[in-house]
């Protein structure tokens, strides 16, 4: 599987975390999106790295915030509202990729 294809599985993930779902499936989906946003931190352009910057500093930020060794109490409402920004930002970085392979 590649980089892309992990990114649309974890954004279809974030979408079904808005339904009540057992712990269970919340679990797994901060592992998965860690790993996702590891992946994805490592696959950042060497060549231009300071122009990532940004990239790098959020794909650091969300894996804090979903890895799974400390659970972050965030309660359900602003889990809710982080999965759907990450969704989004997740969206909007797939679709920047593809337009720059493109070229």
């Amino acid at each position: 599987m590649n980089l892309k294809s992990l990114k649309i599985a974890l954004i279809c993930g974030l979408i079904l975390a808005l339904l009540p779902l057992p712990y269970g499936y919340f679990t797994i989906l901060r592992i998965f999106g860690c790993l996702v946003f590891i992946l994805q931190l490592i696959n950042i352009p060497k060549t231009k790295r300071h122009s990532r910057n940004s990239e790098f500093v959020i794909c650091i930020v969300l894996i804090i915030l979903f890895q799974p060794i400390l659970r972050l109490p965030l309660g359900r409402l602003i889990w809710n509202i982080v999965d759907v920004a990450t969704a989004i930002w997740l969206l909007l970085n797939l679709n920047r990729r593809t337009r720059k392979t493109k070229k």
